[in-house]
């Protein structure tokens, strides 16, 4: 077992003190008694004191006395000695304290509260340094959120290039906006899309495909899925269907004929909390985090969820962000 360590200026401090007392002891007792002893010896001569026995016998305590007290600094430094021998060569008794005892003094005091300093100050440096490296980190995660949260409100990651009419199920496109007719809603969905000049055999407009193909990559690496209705273009006889059937429920199904699915520019959307388990009808963002990650990163690609908000709330429909009739 170790019992001290050498390198504490605060330690080494206490045992130069002990020493410094032994010291004290060693040299002033001696001289104390031996003016005591003459000083008897004096009184009795002046005194005549025959019982020079009793004399003898003082004047040797005192002597025996004064050599013991001169002797006991020699004797600790002895014992402590004897025991650092005791497994010397073993790492817990390299700094025990007979070393520390012997080596003990002013400048070694001096010398370990410098090492102590310039230990603090290292560490210190290290802090300083470490705090800088975090700030920097924290930096960097600032303008990385600050970024996104521009690319998210610029639609950044969105880009449509066309500036051409286009036209696919009486819905013409300009500029990243569709255009849509009134009243014609399901009225020219394809009866074979990839034979018509559709991207996709489901009947969905072209472009819209396209921005949920996007939108459902970056989901699975987000580490999320997502999937479409195979429903891309609603037939006007199915959305009338769907009228009367939610006709109890205001707001569940739209008036036939002007339902955005009927031009392929809707989708309803089946949400996964991973990329295999799909979420349940009593989903929230807590207990379906893709769903969350996908509301929250639509838009940017040019995709929206107009009916969170809605009298009758539709978490899973989506269509473009710019619709307008013609």
């Amino acid at each position: 077992m170790q019992l001290l360590f050498c390198d504490d200026p605060g330690v080494v401090s206490v045992i130069v003190l002990l020493k410094t007392f032994l010291n004290l002891i060693r040299f002033s007792l001696p001289i104390i008694l031996i003016i005591k002893v003459s000083l008897d010896l004096y009184k009795n001569m002046i005194n005549g004191v025959d019982d020079k026995g009793e004399i003898k016998k003082k004047t040797f305590e005192r002597i025996t006395a004064c050599i013991i007290v001169f002797l006991v600094p020699s004797i600790i430094n002895l014992v402590l000695t004897i025991f650092s021998s005791i497994d010397i060569d073993t790492s817990d008794y390299t700094d025990n304290f007979s070393v520390c005892y012997k080596e003990a003094s002013r400048d070694l005091v001096k010398k370990l509260k410098e090492q102590q300093e310039l230990k603090l100050n290292a560490e210190e440096e290290k802090k300083r340094e470490n705090n800088l490296v975090i700030a920097a980190k924290y930096e960097a995660l600032r303008k990385a959120q600050n970024e996104a949260k521009n690319n998210n409100n610029n639609n950044t990651s969105y880009h449509d290039t066309k500036t051409n009419l286009t036209k696919l199920g009486g819905v013409y496109l300009e500029n990243g906006t569709f255009y849509i007719p009134n009243g014609a809603s399901g009225k020219n969905c394809p009866s074979n899309p990839l034979n018509e000049g559709y991207n996709n055999k489901f009947g969905y407009h072209n472009e819209f495909w396209i921005r949920l193909q996007n939108l459902k990559d970056a989901a699975i690496k987000a580490g999320y899925n997502i999937d479409f209705s195979t429903q891309g273009c609603r037939s006007y006889d199915n959305q009338v269907y769907l009228y009367k059937k939610y006709a109890s429920t205001p707001g569940r199904a739209a008036k036939p004929g002007t339902s955005r699915h009927g031009f392929g520019i809707a989708s309803d959307v089946d949400f996964y909390k991973n990329s295999t388990t799909k979420c349940g009808a009593n989903r929230t963002y807590s207990n379906c985090p893709g769903m969350k990650w996908i509301h929250e990163n639509a838009n940017r690609f040019g995709l929206v969820f107009p009916l969170l908000n809605a009298g009758y709330k539709e978490d899973w429909h989506i269509e473009p962000i710019s619709i307008k009739k013609y």
